[in-house]
């Protein structure tokens, strides 16, 4: 990947540590190891809507970009919290 958006080092006992560039998925913001020269395609894709890079999970789903998905759950708490709820 060219831009990698962080960087993983997993150290396990008995293993060789690994390290790894990570990307955020831009709907649910689960964090993606990324092997040497995997391209977006293989990691889960592109969203051409809002044009993040986005999880295998994410790939069949809608474009609800993470902050869109808290705005909307604020608003209805507040809509709740009016209510008295």
């Amino acid at each position: 990947m060219r831009k990698p958006q962080g960087y993983a080092t997993i150290i396990e006992p008995g293993m060789a540590t690994q390290e790894l560039d990570t990307m955020s998925c831009a709907h649910c913001n689960a964090i993606t190891h990324i092997k040497a020269g995997e391209r977006p395609e293989d990691m889960g894709g592109l969203c051409k809507c809002c044009m993040g890079l986005i999880c295998a999970k994410c790939v069949e789903k809608p474009c609800t970009p993470l902050l869109k998905s808290i705005e909307a759950e604020e608003a209805r708490a507040e809509v709740l919290r009016s209510y008295g709820f």
